[in-house]
């Protein structure tokens, strides 16, 4: 029998798999072989990233795979054959394209497996791994696939998602990361008591007094809004979260616990946190000249974004998890994003 945790899991990436394939469909106007391999393709990698959202299926692994390098790069190298797998089937399988997910995948993996009996807090090793996984996405070094190739979502992000998670908590063995997907009272609880204070508090008075919030002229179907939320738990809100909280915050918490406070590692990943966004194109702007260029900073976006990331983190904090700042995540985005001027 399975467990309760695990038959939600597979419940749910059964419905995410469901509804993102009705949503296709309903758009394009021709089904053929490759928008069917493209969608059995998603479906795998969805199943696999939430089947490892459970201690269960977790300990498993760790058996399987993290007492041996070569055992413990099977899965990897599974992720490495669907990657060519899947570019060859868009055709645009190039040499740069074959060696770009051999450095994205193995690369942390390596210097996550000979650092896995350190101390669980930052080093060169942790900040290198979470740096290729999360630049490579950021600076566009990935090839720019979708998955399916009409009106999909990022395929490189799906296997970050995946290789990130295998290789911080099977290979590394990164217990405190918190990964789990069925919610319970505490992180809806955390998630609606932040969201009201951080909308009340702080994007309204900043987001409408500088104009980065301007209410929207075309309206979508409500009927969406679920889909939504859903869209930007799975692929923005649980990313992020994983890497700005889960690792980044987590990391940097472990680095300091002598304070005997998570504050500062609190403030430190939230500067990162807004600071990470300051590549975005979403007005007002503040104009620099640096080292001979001109740069445009969307001051507001990045200042709302540092509040959040304190908000994120203190869901993080309370709950111990990702799943309430992920929700929490979702929230302020879907807001954003249907009711406001979000992209």
């Amino acid at each position: 029998m399975f467990s309760k945790i695990t038959q939600f899991n597979l419940l749910f990436a059964l419905l995410v798999l469901i509804v993102f394939s009705a949503s296709l469909l309903s758009e394009i106007d021709a089904i053929n072989s490759q928008t069917i391999i493209s969608l059995l393709l998603f479906g795998i990698l969805m199943f696999s990233l939430m089947g490892m959202a459970d201690v269960v299926v977790i300990n498993y692994m760790r058996q399987w795979f993290s007492q041996n390098l070569l055992y413990a790069l099977v899965p990897l190298a599974a992720l490495y054959i669907l990657t060519i797998g899947y570019i060859a089937l868009v055709d645009q399988l190039t040499i740069w394209h074959a060696i770009i997910p051999l450095i994205y995948l193995f690369l942390p993996a390596l210097l996550l497996w000979w650092d896995r009996h350190s101390p669980q807090y930052i080093n060169w090793r942790n900040l290198i791994a979470i740096l290729v996984v999360w630049f490579f996405i950021e600076l566009g070094l990935v090839p720019k696939i979708d998955i399916p190739p009409q009106k999909g979502i990022s395929f490189f992000l799906l296997i970050a998602l995946n290789g990130i998670i295998f290789s911080f908590v099977v290979i590394r063995g990164l217990d405190s990361i918190g990964y789990r997907l069925l919610p319970n009272a505490s992180d809806w609880r955390y998630a609606c008591l932040y969201l009201g204070l951080f909308v009340a508090f702080f994007v309204i008075p900043i987001g409408f007094s500088s104009s980065f919030i301007r209410q929207t002229t075309e309206w979508q179907p409500f009927w969406k809004f679920p889909i939504i939320l859903l869209g930007i738990f799975l692929f923005t809100g649980l990313p992020e979260e994983i890497v700005f909280r889960g690792l980044i915050h987590n990391l940097l918490a472990g680095q300091m616990k002598e304070n005997r406070s998570e504050l500062p590692a609190l403030l430190i990943s939230s500067v990162i946190f807004g600071l990470a966004h300051i590549n975005n194109s979403n007005p007002p702007f503040a104009f620099i000249h640096l080292f001979d260029k001109d740069w445009s900073i969307p001051w507001a976006y990045v200042i709302l974004a540092t509040i959040a990331g304190w908000f994120y983190g203190l869901a993080y904090i309370r709950t111990g998890s990702i799943l309430a700042p992920a929700i929490l995540h979702a929230m302020v985005d879907g807001w954003w994003v249907y009711f406001f001027n979000g992209n």
